[in-house]
């Protein structure tokens, strides 16, 4: 799940203006007054996650299942924690 969350963070970044990219380190806070990202910037996120989990894992996540989870995803690290722990019982 690491290799998922840091592609959708580059393409992510791709987008950014350079005062908004994000670092790929697990202390880098996603959500609240320290995340340089907007809510806007959280659903492309969320979703580019979702998309490549399906694709790459052929695994289902949906965007109600992050969203449901949000109050644990406050941070890169707290992202990558939430995906490992929901497949941990899935085929890699």
């Amino acid at each position: 799940m690491d290799k998922i969350v840091t592609k959708s963070i580059e393409k992510l970044n791709e987008v950014l203006p350079p005062k908004k990219k994000l670092i790929n380190e697990d202390s880098t806070p996603l959500i609240g007054e320290k995340s340089n990202l907007d809510s806007i910037d959280l659903v492309n996120l969320f979703i580019d996650i979702e998309q490549i989990i399906k694709k790459e894992k052929n695994l289902n996540l949906t965007f109600d299942d992050i969203i449901k989870n949000i109050d644990q995803l406050e941070t890169i690290g707290s992202l990558k924690n939430f995906l490992k722990e929901k497949f941990k019982n899935e085929k890699k």
